[in-house]
């Protein structure tokens, strides 16, 4: 029963984690390009202009972090998120992969590494995202083998220097591919790792250090682009994070380990927190987090990372503006602050976990039953329409000016052709030109210019079904608060759940005795 117990719990929260993405196996019929015209953009240096050419299925990249140094100026707008690499799949002998046990000679990861280069490659997608919890290592793992075939043999910073003060002067395995290090960008997370809940949560200095260092080995490179506090609302308490976690990032990032911070959760109170209160004054003013990464604020039902004005504002000298009984000021959007914060955003799950398809979303789902419905019903509208909701939605996440790069779970060759082709749409599409500098309304609704031009009038005229806050099959869960899930009740739930099977288990260990 204990361990029964442990399982259900960890493949729930295995799901929930971080950045969870929903794969594209629901994702039905892509149309072609509006314009029928292929990527225009060829990869480049990340931290540069992207090189402009002709008559290559590239996704388009978009600016992105121009102002920030640690970041890359430019990302795909579709990335790999790469936890479809890391289902507790068996080797050809029946075997479970592990981190011990998994060989690139395996179909399974012969499978996966074609995935990463074809993403690459072909489809232009170089970003790819993982973590030490994604299959306990399996991810990690797999995305070295394909840097493995990708890289040229030694890293070179965007001058052209080699990287010797960085975390190795050479790659501890051997390379055979000719594309520049600079010309990827690799992000994963510390925080979370191990199946055995008691061990799944490590937030203290030498294991975030550690856990760092064994990334790099195991992904065979000599810095990580983006370093990531994952699901920090399981910390035990803020000053774990304060004290050990971040100090420990910091440090990464001064070797050379890591170029950016960034952290990632579900909770979006939670992040903004953490953003305000882990702030640079507390670090000898140097500045702590370069990016946020959200899941599942950011789709067709839950549009709360644009719309929910909850958060304090930003005066002029970075410090939050004060509300308590005696003076109080207009709120905010996490995204409206992130911008306030010069913190850059990124987004996954735009299927939200399964949600937003055909298929519906898997048992384990903590969507409340009132918003499985009401997504179902979306899917219905959709179907009636000749149109696919995972299409729709992954366009709407994509749409999003303020978002620089989408992660989408793509496990195969096929999948990413499909997420890729509909990425493709916006080609020639000026994100710049349709920003709206108003720093306090509202803004998100600016990516209407956006849909209007990558549209065709059947989807344009379904999403706005879809949208109608008075009778759109989300207008109840809108209207009640059940767009969303309660993160820190799930959090909550996890724990009280691996305390109960605990105790059940030392009772009967009495028993046995």
């Amino acid at each position: 029963m204990f361990h029964r117990k442990i399982h259900k719990a960890c493949c729930v929260w295995h799901a929930l984690s971080g950045e969870a993405q929903a794969s594209l196996d629901n994702l039905g019929h892509t149309y072609s390009s509006l314009s029928g015209r292929k990527s225009v953009v060829r990869i480049s240096d990340v931290h540069g202009t992207p090189e402009v050419v002709s008559g290559e299925e590239m996704v388009p990249q978009r600016r992105y972090a121009t102002n920030n140094s640690h970041l890359p100026a430019s990302t795909p707008i579709l990335g790999l998120g790469c936890s479809s690499f890391s289902s507790f799949f068996s080797s050809e002998d029946g075997e479970s992969l592990t981190p011990d046990t998994i060989s690139r000679e395996n179909s399974i990861v012969r499978e996966w590494v074609e995935t990463i280069r074809h993403a690459v490659l072909r489809r232009g997608i170089n970003l790819l995202d993982t973590a030490p919890w994604y299959g306990h290592g399996i991810s990690e793992i797999t995305v070295g083998y394909a840097l493995d075939s990708l890289l040229e043999e030694v890293d070179v910073d965007t001058d052209g220097n080699k990287n010797c003060d960085q975390y190795e002067s050479s790659p501890l395995r051997t390379r055979t591919g000719s594309l520049p290090r600079c010309r990827l960008i690799v992000n994963t997370k510390v925080g979370r790792y191990e199946y055995q809940p008691l061990r799944q949560f490590d937030f203290s200095y030498d294991t975030t250090i550690n856990s760092v260092r064994r990334s790099l080995e195991r992904m065979n490179c000599n810095y990580i682009d983006v370093i990531q506090l994952h699901d920090p609302e399981f910390a035990p308490n803020l000053l774990i994070l304060k004290e050990e976690t971040i100090p420990a990032l910091l440090e990464c990032r001064r070797r050379g380990w890591a170029k950016a911070i960034g952290l990632t959760g579900y909770p979006l109170e939670i992040q903004h927190r953490i953003l305000v209160e882990c702030c640079g004054e507390l670090y000898d003013g140097e500045v702590v987090f370069d990016q946020s990464l959200v899941y599942c604020h950011n789709n067709l039902h839950d549009m709360s990372l644009f719309c929910d004005s909850c958060f304090p504002s930003i005066d002029k000298r970075g410090d939050q503006t004060r509300i308590d009984g005696r003076k109080s000021s207009a709120l905010i959007t996490f995204a409206q602050f992130c911008r306030q914060s010069h913190v850059h955003l990124m987004a996954a799950a735009p299927l939200s976990m399964g949600l937003l398809t055909n298929a519906g979303p898997p048992s384990w789902h903590p969507a409340s039953t009132s918003l499985k419905a009401a997504c179902s019903s979306a899917a219905n509208l959709c179907k009636s329409k000749g149109i696919d909701l995972s299409t729709l939605a992954v366009l709407y996440s994509l749409s999003q000016r303020d978002i620089g790069c989408t992660l989408l779970g793509m496990k195969n060759v096929a999948e990413v052709d499909v997420a890729a082709d509909l990425a493709m749409r916006f080609c020639g599409i000026d994100f710049d030109a349709s920003h709206n500098s108003n720093e306090t309304g509202n803004d998100w609704s600016d990516n209407d210019t956006v849909l209007d031009q990558i549209l065709f009038p059947i989807e344009k005229e379904v999403l706005a079904i879809i949208l109608d806050k008075i009778n759109g099959p989300f207008s109840t869960v809108s209207s009640n608060g059940e767009y969303r899930w309660d993160g820190m009740e799930e959090a909550k739930k996890f724990w009280a759940l691996v305390r109960k099977s605990q105790n059940e288990k030392k009772d009967a260990e009495y028993l046995d005795y």
